[in-house]
């Protein structure tokens, strides 16, 4: 039954959820935050609008019985919506690179059906990106509503990322813990790697939850979320199961899988906004935690499943 176990931990913990490598996991980190000023009291019943703050997309929302048209770059009117839903003029050469052309047929002109409803969500250069030497800007785009022109306006500004020495700090204490169990306590060495495993693994399933209930989410957050959750809870009942020897390379097993996906979320790190439900500092709280524990536990893994290659290598 160990034996059994011990394969279990080291070949299903250690390999990578493969339905996680065909989907994509989503952005978790930008450099950006955006925002809509209020529009007037004569439009607030007729248009409303927000922007998405994962690739700053433009989200345009009209009430019924309305009309609203967008005007691109050229000053030209490349998007409507009104009673027959929404519209792309194929013809206008800003509809092309907002990303509106995808199911319009090639060499097609003039205004072609998107939807029959009452949104439409584009990519627009004038809120995409700030020059380096500026920090923040304010983003202007001209409609016409109802035959009457109007604007969205708002504001677009750069949010730094914080300095990156206290995460690498946070990993002393895990370092110098690992050290001392294995020069000085040889015997706990199994223990510390199951517990080690756990703390890494709750703070793996409690990090990736904040990015998969994040607002900004793709599927590939919840598909990758339930396949770390499946491996993480095989993890759990080998150590609540197996043997001294099995728990501690469950334990290590565990830390792997931990230190491989906390290494997916670097961006938290080197970016401004984290795409959590938790705050920016505390979702990296998280993924650091979740990598230094993962790494403990792992080295000390290691060492636990050395020991029992060589006592099978003994005499008898």
């Amino acid at each position: 039954m160990s034996r059994f176990l011990m394969v279990l931990a080291a070949a299903v913990l250690v390999t990578p959820p493969s339905a996680s490598a065909h989907v994509r996991s989503g952005v978790i980190a930008v450099d950006y935050r955006t925002r809509v000023f209020a529009v007037s009291a004569l439009l607030r019943r007729t248009i409303s609008a927000r922007i998405f703050d994962s690739d700053r997309a433009i989200r345009l929302t009209v009430a019924p019985g309305h009309t609203a048209v967008v005007l691109g770059y050229l000053n030209e009117p490349f998007v409507r919506v009104a009673a027959a839903g929404v519209e792309v003029n194929a013809s206008a050469p800003t509809a092309g690179g907002a990303g509106l052309l995808t199911r319009v047929p090639l060499r097609s002109d003039g205004w072609k059906r998107l939807s029959n409803g009452r949104s439409v969500t584009w990519h627009d250069n004038r809120v995409r990106v700030l020059p380096r030497e500026v920090e923040r800007a304010r983003w202007k785009i001209p409609l016409v509503v109802d035959g009457r022109p109007a604007q969205l306006e708002g504001e677009l500004w750069r949010v730094h990322a914080p300095a990156r020495w206290p995460w690498l700090v946070m990993g002393v204490p895990f370092v110098a813990v690992s050290l001392l169990l294995f020069f000085r306590r040889r015997s706990a060495v199994r223990s510390a790697a199951a517990v080690f495993g756990l703390a890494a693994a709750a703070g793996l399933i409690v990090s990736e939850a904040g990015f998969a209930f994040d607002m900004y989410a793709s599927n590939g957050k919840w598909v990758q979320l339930g396949n770390e959750l499946v491996l993480v809870l095989v993890g759990v009942l080998v150590i609540a199961r197996g043997s001294p020897s099995a728990r501690g390379i469950a334990g290590g097993s565990l830390g792997l899988l931990c230190v491989a996906a906390g290494a997916t979320k670097f961006p938290a790190f080197a970016h401004g906004v984290v795409l959590s439900t938790f705050p920016p500092n505390g979702a990296r709280l998280l993924v650091a935690l979740t990598i230094w524990s993962g790494a403990a536990a792992t080295a000390l893994g290691l060492v636990v499943y050395e020991g029992v290659l060589e006592r099978r290598q003994e005499p008898e």
